[in-house]
């Protein structure tokens, strides 16, 4: 059997620095495991390039059901699919992101074509709206989502298989279930509260729109208020940040590292007693909270990431959940001075990665829905 494995934008076979190459890259092992695969890596135009000039974008909501309306054909990259495809005898095409592969003429292929949308198809559109954004880029976006809730629907009955990371956004789009799982296999050791500071630790793609908005939020109404309580804590932010206005602001708080991105994220763990992950708007469930707990690490949350969560997790057992900045400061100030409380999550949580979600459990998966 044989695999073409499509990839816009990112590099399956290059170092992952995030959770979209993260998941690019487990899928593109799982292929292999079941298949002979060869990899198509196409540059891509950037995520947020919709349609073309102005009008092009509100034409392209028009007629709704049409599946490439919304995302425009590539023709340079159609040619490039085209000449792979009759040149070679591929049983199956693999591709992430719906708007990433029906720009590069995949939907030809649809009857061969498996694509993970990871994320539901709105959300990607949705993701575009900024506090700034003018009324008419605000109304556009809000009719793309809702265009991309009824395409994304029709296509899934015309793929050969459809993977999403949110279970419920599977069953309601009739997809397969294929959760994200920690992209590192290392674990580190228990915590120590006996420690001069004690540190928390975020880790995530920082220019990420879900996560530079809550960290800022975070750090003025949760952390200020924790080091008030705690004189003694500090913090570090750690991972890939293009922005230098916005790491000089986040470090303008008292004891916060913007470490950027490092090589070694186990080091960063290790020495750090709480992983806090304060995202307030997702659409699915937060790799980096399951990357925490696999490396044996109690985390607090908030509402919002835990109800993406799968349903094998439970609030004050296997980690924390905050509905409030109070509640957030309170669980934080219960795991950074109660070192039997820490270990207790921490081992919960742990328990429950190495059953649900290992790269065993992700491969039989993805070879469940690709051979049928």
């Amino acid at each position: 059997m044989k695999i073409l494995f499509v990839s816009v934008n990112t590099n399956p076979l290059a170092p992952s620095v995030n959770g979209d190459g993260q998941r690019t890259r487990l899928l593109y092992e799982a292929c292999s495991q079941i298949a002979d695969v060869e990899v198509l890596f196409l540059p891509g135009p950037p995520n947020n390039v919709l349609y073309g000039n102005k009008l092009d974008k509100w034409k392209g909501l028009m007629p709704f059901s049409d599946v490439t309306s919304m995302f425009p054909v590539i023709r340079e990259h159609e040619e490039i699919i085209d000449a792979a495809v009759q040149n070679n005898d591929y049983d199956y095409i693999v591709s992430r992101y719906f708007f990433r592969a029906i720009p590069c003429g995949l939907w030809k292929y649809r009857d061969k074509l498996v694509i993970d949308f990871d994320d539901a198809l709105p959300f990607y559109f949705l993701n575009q709206i900024h506090p700034s954004s003018a009324w008419t880029t605000r109304v556009r976006l809000n009719l793309a989502a809702k265009k991309a809730k009824a395409v994304s629907r029709h296509a899934v009955k015309q793929l050969h298989a459809a993977f999403f990371a949110e279970e419920t956004v599977a069953y309601i789009n009739k997809g397969v279930f294929l959760p994200n799982i920690p992209f590192y296999s290392a674990s580190c050791p228990d915590v120590s509260l006996n420690t001069t500071h004690k540190r928390l630790v975020f880790v995530g793609q920082l220019d990420y729109r879900p996560n530079k908005e809550g960290l800022d939020y975070f750090l003025e109404h949760v952390y200020l208020p924790l080091v008030d309580r705690l004189s003694n804590v500090e913090m570090h932010i750690v991972g890939l940040i293009k922005d230098r206005s916005l790491r000089e602001r986040w470090q303008g708080y008292p004891g916060v590292t913007v470490t950027g991105f490092v090589d070694d994220l186990k080091k960063e763990y290790e020495q750090s007693q709480v992983v806090v992950v304060p995202i307030y708007h997702c659409g699915a469930t937060n790799i980096k909270l399951l990357e925490a707990m696999a490396m044996n690490r109690a985390c607090v949350t908030t509402m919002e990431a835990f109800e993406k969560m799968h349903g094998q997790f439970e609030n004050g057992k296997d980690l924390c959940v905050a509905s409030n900045d109070e509640e957030f400061v309170e669980k934080l100030v219960k795991l950074l001075t109660d070192e039997k409380e820490n270990h207790r999550v921490a081992h919960n949580a742990k328990t429950i990665m190495e059953k649900y979600y290992s790269f065993d459990s992700f491969c039989q998966i993805v070879k469940n829905a690709i051979v049928k």
